[in-house]
């Protein structure tokens, strides 16, 4: 007998998760969005005003929602902390 292909390799196709699905969406949204909104706003960062355009904004917000899921995610499988 000759030796057997892993049962990962059997498969035909490309498995996608969901969960890669919903990320997918929301960025493609979250892309649309900041294209479609491109006026210029103004900004209260506490006692300073800023102007900038509406899509900077969002994507400086989706780019810190993205960040902070990232460091906030927990890791698979039962690990011990150290």
């Amino acid at each position: 007998m000759g030796p057997t292909a892993p049962s990962h390799a059997r498969r035909s196709g490309l498995a996608v998760s969901p969960k890669l699905i919903l990320a997918a969406v929301i960025v493609i949204a979250a892309i649309w969005f900041i294209v479609v909104n491109r006026a210029r706003i103004d900004i209260y960062l506490w006692v300073p005003k800023v102007t900038a355009p509406l899509w900077l904004v969002l994507a400086i917000t989706f780019a810190a929602g993205l960040l902070t899921g990232l460091l906030l995610r927990r890791r698979r499988g039962g690990t011990a902390a150290r």
